[in-house]
């Protein structure tokens, strides 16, 4: 049955409708996609950081240097260039983390470290120097925590041990690590001086 003149100009109106709304909305994309984005900014930026926390006896807890800080508003946080941790015991070497870039929360108590990160802590009288090398890890310097998914290398003098889906570390009185994946390990047995 052909169509009557009245349903083909309908039909046209319709199509001629369904066409200006595809191009008005292609068109809003497309400005969309023109106009700049509302990207995150700083509030401020602090060049050559020195930053350093006391305990209740005057004593150094954590000391924090950068080479660049930037803080922003939406969340408090901050983003760190170069920055370097350095966390101080009662009874032991302090713990240095360093990385090419660093991410804090506003409250200061988590800290994710990004590339080529490195943590060391100095020898004790019973136990060798210890460095850990990663890609990123997190670190919650309140409870002397660590951790990482991401391949992660341990060496302690001639000592070593890597895992390919990261650890996690408590980093207290004793040291306690437990590792993920695949892990290898090659441990050099200590030579008893006393002995004959």
């Amino acid at each position: 049955m052909p169509l009557t003149q009245r349903e083909l100009s309908l039909a046209a109106l319709l199509i001629a409708t369904g066409l200006a709304a595809w191009w008005w909305l292609s068109a809003r994309d497309t400005d969309k996609a023109l106009a700049p984005s509302a990207e995150r900014r700083p509030d401020y930026v602090v060049e050559g950081l020195r930053a350093m926390t006391l305990g209740v006896t005057g004593e150094p807890e954590r000391r924090l240097s950068a080479q660049r800080l930037r803080h922003y508003p939406d969340d408090g946080s901050s983003e760190l260039d170069d920055p370097v941790l350095v966390v101080y015991s009662d009874d032991g070497p302090p713990l240095h983390a360093r990385s090419a870039l660093a991410w804090i929360n506003a409250r200061g108590d988590e800290i994710l470290l990004e590339r080529e990160v490195r943590l060391q802590r100095g020898a004790t009288a019973q136990s060798a120097p210890v460095e850990l090398r990663t890609s990123e890890l997190l670190v919650l310097p309140e409870v002397d925590y660590a951790e990482t998914a991401d391949f992660v290398e341990i060496e302690r003098a001639e000592d070593w041990i890597t895992a390919t889906e990261g650890m996690r570390a408590w980093l207290g009185e004793t040291t306690r690590i437990q590792l993920f994946g695949r892990a290898r390990a090659a441990l050099v047995p200590s030579t008893d001086d006393d002995a004959g």
